[in-house]
């Protein structure tokens, strides 16, 4: 029987046969129903048995044997179709070759079987290898297509990626670079080929140490990280981004590459910046306000419980700045409240917080004082250095101030209670005289 007819007479047969095989090609996740595994198969064998009943010549016998087909004839287009659908299926490369290689197999057994033990002619022989060629042929159209198909998609992928402000990359096993996007190329100034093979740190020395450690880790640990980086550029300007690192998996559940995504920050930390400093700053003299100044009093008394320490609380109340105010106006005034700002912070350390807590009302902390002397030096300084005159707009402004002291942990162990108590203590100052100061522990001894 001619290999034609046989294929026409046993097509069923051979595409259950067929079906079978081609199911055991899919993962577990992959689902396709019968007929999409069995339809180009279908119209290929098809194809190829009417090709067998036509009369070839030399020509297109040479041109076969070489692997080509100037014509697109319906068996062409299947393969075609073939290749672009097991793309879409999640098939690979091998697996879809591996279909024709199984069909051809099952073929040729089939029909060598129904022949018995005849023998075989030059016709049949002539028809096995016209059928080779154009399983052959099958097989280079279909892989031609899946992999022109493969590299469009790559093609497409890529030109998303380069149309994002984002920078994008990916890592092979050896943590380098395997494909930047274009922001992440102008990022770098590099041209790709420049980045491509090359670890983060070759390419930016300031911060590549760490990225390069979690690129490590992400292939380790195979989880995804997500972290923020300030990225110093050579002209010295910070910017601020945020990261994912995902690991990409393969079947058996391995790490095949690591996939990165970064994103500038910098407009938006500035401007959560500005709200945090605005929420917790004094506009006018752009000093810490109360709540800035409760929370960092707050952190180094837990500190000095920890270490043993001492912190001192200075309360300083500015003497005769209402009738200042009321006599040179409230424009004098701010400007008053802004120098008196700039010699507070003239007088101590530049660790030490000065606060502006309303009014004419400021505050300054100690941290880590341990003698009394040292906190009255810091006390006689700022009364002296706020009673010496203003020069303000070709005016002369005098005013003096009050200043009450707590100790914490001894007078107090809250921030508000220490607050309370270096109040307690100014207005002691005040009733004493104005310009001067006083501390807690004077009011339980009187």
């Amino acid at each position: 029987m001619r290999l034609s007819e046989f294929i026409r007479q046993d097509l069923e047969a051979i595409l259950q046969e067929w079906e079978t095989f081609a199911a055991s090609l899919l993962e577990p996740d992959q689902k396709m129903d019968k007929i999409a595994l069995r339809d180009h198969v279908k119209d290929i064998l098809k194809a190829i048995a009417v090709d067998l009943t036509e009369p070839q010549t030399e020509w297109a016998e040479k041109q076969k044997s070489k692997g080509h087909n100037d014509l697109l004839d319906a068996k062409g287009k299947a393969s075609i179709t073939h290749g672009k659908e097991r793309l879409a299926s999640g098939f690979s490369l091998n697996a879809a070759v591996a279909e024709y290689r199984a069909l051809r197999a099952s073929v040729i057994r089939r029909w060598q079987k129904s022949l018995l033990d005849t023998a075989t002619s030059d016709a049949e022989i002539g028809d096995l290898i016209r059928f080779n060629e154009a399983i052959d042929q099958s097989i280079s159209q279909s892989a031609t297509s899946y992999t022109f198909e493969k590299e469009q998609q790559a093609r497409v992928f890529d030109s998303i990626l380069s149309s994002l402000p984002d920078l994008c990359f990916t890592f092979a096993l050896d943590a380098r670079f395997a494909y930047v996007n274009k922001a992440m190329s102008e990022f770098f100034s590099l041209p790709p080929n420049q980045i491509v093979g090359k670890q983060f740190i070759d390419v930016d020395p300031r911060s590549g140490s760490e990225i390069q450690h979690q690129i490590e880790h992400v292939i380790r640990a195979k989880t995804e990280l997500r972290g923020e980086i300030n990225h110093q550029n050579p002209s010295g300007e910070s910017q601020f981004f945020d990261y994912l690192l995902v690991p990409v998996l393969n079947q058996e559940g391995s790490v095949e590459a690591v996939v990165g995504m970064a994103r500038n920050m910098t407009e938006r930390k500035q401007r959560e910046d500005r709200i945090w400093h605005a929420a917790n700053h004094d506009p006018l003299t752009d000093l810490p306000n109360r709540r800035l100044f409760l929370d960092r009093l707050e952190q180094q008394m837990k500190h000095a419980a920890r270490s043993g320490s001492r912190t001192a609380l200075l309360f300083i109340d500015l003497d005769s700045f209402k009738e200042a105010n009321d006599r040179f106006g409230h424009e004098t005034g701010d400007r008053l409240l802004r120098l008196v700002a700039d010699r507070l912070r003239l007088c101590v350390r530049e660790s030490d917080p000065v606060a502006r807590l309303a009014g004419d009302e400021f505050c300054l902390l100690l941290e880590d004082w341990i003698d009394i002397q040292s906190i009255e030096l810091i006390a006689g300084k700022i009364l002296t250095a706020l009673a010496s005159p203003f020069s303000i707009l070709d005016q002369t402004v005098q005013i003096s101030a009050s200043i009450g002291i707590a100790l914490s942990p001894q007078d107090a162990s809250t921030p508000e209670d220490v607050l309370k108590k270096a109040d307690q203590a100014m207005y002691l100052a005040k009733l004493a005289g104005r310009n001067q100061f006083r501390f807690f522990a004077s009011l339980e001894a009187s």
